[in-house]
């Protein structure tokens, strides 16, 4: 339970994007794990007092916590004037090759290919950093940019269910730099989840800046 709870920002951040007509969320906990903000960027298809009990329901059934109305700020945009730009993974190949681990990652968005490739010395964390990295590789090379986003840190951490790997993305622009944070649960291919827990990261980082 404690490393769910060391995780709980994260874990309401994925559960509320879920929710219908919500594009993107941010959560804000005390050092204590209490919920003390929480932010919704949101279609207009739907009325913002029944996104807010659909924040609270969801919640209050996933977590067993009751939240504040008053916590729950939400911001509504048009679609039209909304661009989500969704990079999907076509295809991961990790090899190891003497000592190292060579990864490579394939991304696709509207039928284009982008291919990002890495080598790191053979550890499990470095394998995740490998792919991680390649997949950030495979990004910039969609936004024909470079050394613009890397890997601050990865892991694989222990929940009650299994295993979430969350990553902290750094992005650079213009001398000023962000961080951006993602998660995935870790099901039967570990490959996968890293590259999706940086997509989860960044994802809605390139929908400003594609």
């Amino acid at each position: 339970m404690e490393n769910v709870k060391d995780n709980l920002s994260e874990e309401l951040k994925a559960l509320i994007c879920k929710l219908s007509d919500i594009k993107y969320c941010n959560v804000v906990c005390s050092p204590s794990n209490e919920i003390e903000e929480i932010h919704v960027l949101a279609g207009t298809d739907r009325n913002i007092k029944q996104m807010v009990r659909d924040i609270q329901s969801a919640i209050s059934a996933r977590f067993g916590i009751n939240i504040d109305y008053k916590v729950i700020s939400i911001a509504q945009i048009s679609e039209n004037d909304f661009k989500d730009v969704r990079l999907q993974l076509q295809g991961i190949s990790v090899k190891n090759i003497d000592n190292s681990i060579e990864a490579i990652v394939t991304l696709i968005y509207e039928g284009q290919l982008y291919e990002g490739k890495t080598i790191r010395v053979k550890t499990r964390n470095n394998k995740f950093k490998a792919i991680a990295e390649a997949t950030l590789l495979a990004l910039e090379n969609y936004l024909k940019i470079a050394q613009t986003f890397y890997v601050e840190d990865i892991r694989a951490v222990a929940i009650s269910s299994g295993e979430l790997c969350t990553c902290v993305i750094g992005y650079i622009v213009d001398g000023k730099e962000e961080l951006l944070s993602g998660c995935s649960l870790i099901n039967s291919d570990e490959s996968e989840a890293v590259v999706k827990a940086v997509l989860s990261a960044v994802n809605r980082k390139i929908s400003t800046i594609s």
